[in-house]
C-alpha cells in the first residue's frame, strides 16, 4: 500500500535516492554486503546489525580497544543532529555504515567513521497523525532497511540509495494504534508489534511478519485470546470488543536452535481490575509469547501476573543464555523481579527479586503467589504502591555479559501515593487505561536518589553492585569485551563503569539526555561509542522534576554522538 504524500521527487529519482535524499560521498555504500541470516546469527566483531547487535538479545559488544585501562582516553569525534521529537532510538552499523532512527520515521545513513550523511528517507505521516511519537530502530536483511514507523506502517529502503522498495500497512492508526518497536529480521520474514488498545476496537494489538522481498503480510498474531474452542474462558466473560490491552512495544529475540521468537506483551486495559470490571487471567496480557517464526503460531506462553491490577506489565526484551546446563531465558519487568525460564517449554525456573516492590509475593518454583494485602486498589481509596506505575525499569534496555554472568538494568526509583479515581465506559471507542490521581514519592531505600544502574547475576540473583543516580537512567546499556559497561541519565552523563565493581572509570557530560540506546563497532580498526542524546521518556522524564526540582535540561537538541580513544 502507498501513500501519496510519500512521493519520490525528480532529484531524488535522479540521484536514486529515497525521498528526502542528499547524495554524498558513496564509497562506504558501495561496499555494503547484502544481510542474510548468518549475518545476523554470527555478526562480524565490528559490526552492530541488529537492535540488540545479536538476536540472542545480549546488547553486547567482543570488541576490547576500549578498555578498563585504556577508556580514560575516550574522546568525542563526531556528532549528527536529528528530527526533533521523542527519541529513543538504536542506531544500527553495517559494513561501515550507520543507519539511526530518528523520532517520527525518518531514516539516516551515515558514514560511521566520520558522520558524513550518505542519505536520508524523510518519512512524513499523515496530516491528523500525532506526530512525533517513538520509534526505536531498523531492521537490515538482503539489501534493504526496514522502518516501522509510528503511524504503523511497514517500509522497506534499497540500502544504498534511501530509495522506498515498498511500503505495508502495520495497522489501522484511525484506532489508536502506534508503533514504537524496532522490526526483526528473521529468515527473509520482517517482523514487529504494535501497541494503541486501550480504547476498545474489534481489531487487537499483535505480532505481524511480513515478507522481505514483497512487502505481502504472512502471518499476523493476536495477542488477546477468545473463548477457546471447549468453552473456556480467562477474560471473566467479557465480550470481544471490551478486552483491552496485550500492547506490543519491545522487539522480539530468536532462538535458532528452537527455531522460536520470544516477545513480551503488556497488560490488560483499563490497567485496573476494578475498571476492567473482571478479576480473571485475561490471557496473553503480561506474559512471554514464544512464536513459530514461520506461522505466528503460539508455541507456548507464561504469564508472569495473572489479572495484573497496577500498571506492573513485563513486556520488555528477552536475553537468551544457558540456565543450570539449561536452554534459558531471563527478563526483568517493572517490578525488578528477575523471571528466569526454560526457553524450549517456557517451564519457569526460580526467580530473583531485587527487593524493591512491595505488591506481590513469589512461589520457590518462580512463579506468581498472590497479591499482597491492599494491592489491589479500590476506587477513591487512597493506594500507596512501589514501583509507581513507571515501574523501576521500562523501554530502556538491560544487557548481558558472558565474563560477568550479570544483567546490567537501567532503573528509575519512586513510588505512587495516589488514589485511584475513574471509571471507562465499556462501549465501542470508550476504555483508556483509566487514571490514578499520583503522587510520586522517594523510595524509601533510597530518600535522595530517582534512578540507579544495577548489576545481577542471573544464576544466583546476587546484586553485584548498585550506582545511585540524582536523576532517572535514561538510556539502554551495552556491555563490551573491555570490562565496561556504557549508560547515561536524564541529568545529561554519560558513563563507563567497570563491569564487576561499577567503579566510574570515564564519564562526560551530554548536551542532552542519552535517550536512546548505546553501541560500540569498528571501522578500519578503530572501535566507538555511538549514543543517541535527545528528549523523550514519557513517564521517567518529568515525575522527578517535583522530586529533584534543581535540575534541568534543554527543551530540544536530539542528536547522534559518537567517541574513540584519542590518538
Amino acid at each position: 500500500m502507498k501513500y501519496p504524500h510519500l512521493q519520490i521527487s525528480a532529484l531524488a529519482l535522479a540521484l536514486g535516492c529515497g525521498h528526502g535524499a542528499i547524495a554524498q560521498d558513496a564509497s562506504p555504500l558501495e561496499a555494503l554486503s547484502p544481510v542474510t541470516q548468518d549475518t545476523l546469527q554470527n555478526p562480524a566483531d565490528g559490526d552492530w546489525p541488529n537492535w540488540r547487535r545479536t538476536l540472542d538479545g545480549w546488547g553486547y559488544s567482543p570488541l576490547d580497544q576500549i578498555n578498563r585501562e585504556s577508556v580514560a582516553d575516550l574522546d568525542f569525534q563526531w556528532g549528527w543532529a536529528m528530527a526533533p521529537g521523542h527519541q529513543e532510538g538504536t542506531p544500527i552499523v553495517h559494513d561501515g555504515v550507520m543507519f539511526m532512527i530518528n523520532a517520527g520515521g525518518t531514516v539516516t545513513a551515515l558514514d560511521a567513521a566520520n558522520g558524513e550523511m550518505l542519505w536520508e528517507y524523510i518519512h512524513e505521516p499523515p496530516e491528523d497523525f500525532r506526530d512525533g511519537r517513538i520509534t526505536r530502530g531498523v531492521a537490515l536483511w538482503g539489501d534493504h532497511v526496514y522502518v516501522a514507523t509510528p503511524d504503523a506502517q511497514m517500509i522497506a529502503l534499497d540500502m544504498k540509495t534511501g530509495q522506498v522498495a515498498w511500503q505495508s500497512t502495520i495497522a489501522d492508526i484511525n484506532e489508536d494504534k502506534i508503533v514504537t518497536a524496532s522490526p526483526m529480521a528473521v529468515n527473509g520474514k520482517i517482523i514487529t508489534g504494535f501497541q494503541g488498545c486501550s480504547r476498545f476496537y474489534e481489531d487487537k494489538c499483535a505480532v505481524v511478519a511480513f515478507d522481505a522481498e514483497t512487502g505481502e503480510e504472512l502471518w499476523r498474531t493476536v495477542t488477546v485470546e477468545r473463548e477457546t474452542e471447549d468453552g473456556g474462558d480467562t477474560w471473566g466473560g467479557q465480550p470481544w470488543l471490551v478486552r483491552g490491552g496485550g500492547d506490543v512495544w519491545t522487539t522480539a529475540t530468536y532462538d535458532e536452535a528452537a527455531d522460536l521468537l520470544y516477545i513480551g506483551v503488556s497488560q490488560a486495559k483499563p490497567w485496573s481490575r476494578l475498571s476492567r470490571g473482571q478479576s480473571d487471567d485475561s490471557l496473553h496480557t503480561s506474559s512471554t509469547l514464544a512464536l513459530d517464526p514461520d506461522t505466528g503460531e503460539i508455541v507456548w506462553y507464561r504469564q508472569y501476573v495473572p489479572g495484573e491490577t497496577n500498571d506492573m506489565d513485563e513486556a520488555f526484551e528477552h536475553i537468551l543464555v544457558d540456565l543450570d546446563g539449561e536452554p534459558g531465558y531471563v527478563n526483568i519487568g517493572k517490578m525488578a523481579i528477575l523471571w528466569r525460564g526454560n526457553r524450549e517449554t517456557g517451564d519457569p525456573m526460580p526467580a530473583f527479586d531485587m527487593g524493591l516492590q512491595d505488591q506481590i509475593d513469589l512461589n520457590e518454583d518462580g512463579t506468581f503467589a498472590a497479591y499482597r494485602e491492599g494491592m489491589i486498589g479500590e476506587l477513591g481509596v487512597p493506594h500507596y504502591t512501589c514501583p509507581s506505575s513507571t515501574g523501576f525499569r521500562a523501554a530502556r534496555v538491560t544487557a548481558f555479559s558472558p565474563d560477568t554472568r550479570a544483567l546490567y538494568v537501567p532503573m528509575a526509583l519512586n513510588c505512587d501515593d495516589g488514589t485511584i479515581w475513574t471509571e471507562v465506559e465499556m462501549v465501542e471507542g470508550g476504555g483508556g487505561n483509566g487514571r490514578a490521581a499520583t503522587n510520586r514519592v522517594f523510595h524509601p531505600d533510597a530518600p535522595d536518589s530517582t534512578g540507579r544502574f544495577a548489576a545481577m547475576n542471573i544464576d544466583t540473583g546476587e546484586i553485584m553492585w548498585e550506582m545511585d543516580l540524582e536523576t532517572p537512567a535514561m538510556s539502554g546499556m551495552v556491555t563490551t569485551a573491555g570490562g565496561l559497561v556504557f549508560a547515561g541519565d536524564w541529568n545529561r552523563y554519560f558513563y563507563a563503569m567497570d563491569d564487576t565493581t561499577g567503579e566510574v572509570l570515564w564519564q562526560t557530560r551530554l548536551p542532552q539526555s542519552a535517550s536512546g540506546m548505546p553501541i560500540s563497532y569498528e571501522v578500519d580498526g578503530t572501535q566507538y561509542i555511538g549514543v543517541p542524546v535527545g528528549t523523550g521518556g514519557f513517564s521517567w522524564q518529568s515525575f522527578h522534576e517535583d522530586l529533584v526540582p534543581g535540575v534541568s535540561r534543554p527543551e530540544g537538541g536530539n542528536a547522534m554522538m559518537v567517541f574513540a580513544l584519542d590518538d
